[in-house]
């Protein structure tokens, strides 16, 4: 994934990811507040020079990049919007002013702990800002809440992050069934 701070850059950069390497685009879009996204995915070598061609494009308007060799299996799932399973137990949230570092908490939570990916919002509604939403039972949300954390808090991106236990009936209905803007715009 690469973030861009101008449109018009951004446009001009996701013109070099798609030239330089057979990518499969999962999103190509403009998110709050003026940015641009390019999100795609492919054989490690293809999305390695694709990311380097997208960089250097307009590396003076990049704000974030992300390089993931083996994201976890739910990561796509999730982008595009697929109802989780009923919330039984706690659920974390991991906020982030940057949609990068979102999908890197997202993945670096996943894979840290036995929890399931509810949602991953990036920026739409949120004034470019991201949050993750997962959930399991709760020493299992608090490893992989601080693990996420850790990771966007690494890249110098990390909002807030919290742990709930045991939600509320209402709340836990809209986590299992998050209104996600995003989702509608990711390929598949």
């Amino acid at each position: 994934m690469l973030e861009w701070e101008s449109v018009a850059r951004g446009l001009l950069a996701a013109d070099a990811v798609l030239k330089e390497a057979t990518v499969e685009v999962l999103a190509l879009r403009p998110v709050t507040p003026g940015r641009f996204i390019a999100l795609f995915s492919g054989s490690v070598e293809a999305v390695r020079e694709a990311l380097g061609a997208g960089a250097a494009a307009a590396r003076d308007e990049l704000r974030d990049s992300l390089f993931l060799a083996q994201p976890h299996p739910d990561l796509v799932r999730v982008l595009r919007g697929r109802k989780a399973e009923p919330v039984r137990e706690s659920v974390g949230i991991i906020e982030t002013t940057s949609l990068c570092a979102a999908l890197l908490a997202a993945d670096g939570a996943a894979k840290c702990a036995a929890v399931r990916l509810l949602e991953i919002r990036l920026g739409m509604g949120l004034g470019g800002n991201a949050f993750v939403t997962l959930a399991g039972a709760q020493s299992d949300v608090e490893a992989a809440v601080d693990s996420g954390t850790r990771l966007a808090r690494e890249r110098g991106y990390h909002r807030h992050s919290v742990v709930i236990p045991n939600p509320d009936q209402r709340l836990r209905q809209a986590f299992e069934d998050p209104v996600n803007p995003f989702s509608e715009f990711v390929s598949g």
